[in-house]
Protein backbone atom coordinates (compact mmCIF):
# COMPACT_ATOMS: atom_id res chain seq x y z
CA UNK A 1 0.00 0.00 0.00
CA UNK A 2 1.08 3.63 -0.44
CA UNK A 3 3.10 5.44 2.19
CA UNK A 4 0.80 8.45 2.34
CA UNK A 5 -1.22 8.63 5.50
CA UNK A 6 -4.63 10.18 5.48
CA UNK A 7 -4.89 13.22 7.71
CA UNK A 8 -6.71 12.65 10.95
CA UNK A 9 -10.20 14.06 10.87
CA UNK A 10 -10.43 17.31 12.73
CA UNK A 11 -12.66 17.56 15.75
CA UNK A 12 -16.32 18.17 14.98
CA UNK A 13 -17.14 21.86 15.07
CA UNK A 14 -17.97 22.96 18.57
CA UNK A 15 -21.04 25.02 19.27
CA UNK A 16 -20.26 28.66 19.51
CA UNK A 17 -19.13 29.47 22.99
CA UNK A 18 -21.37 32.17 24.34
CA UNK A 19 -19.75 34.25 27.03
CA UNK A 20 -21.87 34.94 30.07
CA UNK A 21 -22.84 38.51 30.66
CA UNK A 22 -24.80 40.01 33.50
CA UNK A 23 -26.71 43.20 32.98
CA UNK A 24 -27.87 44.80 36.22
CA UNK A 25 -31.41 45.91 35.43
CA UNK A 26 -31.70 47.75 38.75
CA UNK A 27 -28.64 49.80 37.81
CA UNK A 28 -30.26 50.65 34.47
CA UNK A 29 -33.56 51.55 36.17
CA UNK A 30 -31.70 54.00 38.42
CA UNK A 31 -30.26 55.88 35.43
CA UNK A 32 -31.93 59.08 34.36
CA UNK A 33 -32.15 58.74 30.58
CA UNK A 34 -32.32 56.12 27.86
CA UNK A 35 -29.10 57.57 26.44
CA UNK A 36 -27.16 56.79 29.61
CA UNK A 37 -28.76 53.33 29.76
CA UNK A 38 -27.87 52.62 26.13
CA UNK A 39 -24.30 53.81 26.70
CA UNK A 40 -23.95 51.50 29.72
CA UNK A 41 -25.32 48.48 27.85
CA UNK A 42 -23.05 49.21 24.86
CA UNK A 43 -20.13 49.36 27.30
CA UNK A 44 -21.10 45.93 28.66
CA UNK A 45 -21.47 44.50 25.14
CA UNK A 46 -18.20 45.96 23.85
CA UNK A 47 -16.77 42.47 23.23
CA UNK A 48 -19.87 41.27 21.42
CA UNK A 49 -19.15 40.87 17.72
CA UNK A 50 -22.79 40.49 16.73
CA UNK A 51 -25.05 43.49 16.09
CA UNK A 52 -26.34 44.82 19.39
CA UNK A 53 -28.62 47.70 18.34
CA UNK A 54 -31.83 45.63 18.20
CA UNK A 55 -31.03 43.98 21.54
CA UNK A 56 -30.34 47.32 23.21
CA UNK A 57 -33.50 48.98 21.90
CA UNK A 58 -35.60 45.98 22.97
CA UNK A 59 -34.02 46.03 26.41
CA UNK A 60 -34.68 49.76 26.79
CA UNK A 61 -38.33 49.21 25.80
CA UNK A 62 -38.69 46.59 28.53
CA UNK A 63 -37.00 48.86 31.07
CA UNK A 64 -39.38 51.71 30.21
CA UNK A 65 -42.25 49.28 30.86
CA UNK A 66 -40.72 48.29 34.18
CA UNK A 67 -40.36 51.93 35.19
CA UNK A 68 -44.06 52.50 34.59
CA UNK A 69 -44.83 49.53 36.84
CA UNK A 70 -42.43 50.51 39.60
CA UNK A 71 -43.14 54.26 39.67
CA UNK A 72 -45.92 54.96 42.14
CA UNK A 73 -48.78 56.74 40.43
CA UNK A 74 -49.34 60.21 41.81
CA UNK A 75 -52.97 60.96 42.58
Amino acid sequence: MGGTSTPKPSLPPQEEEIPELEIDVDELLDMETDDTRAARVKELLVDCYKPTEAFISGLLDKIRGMQKLSTPQKK
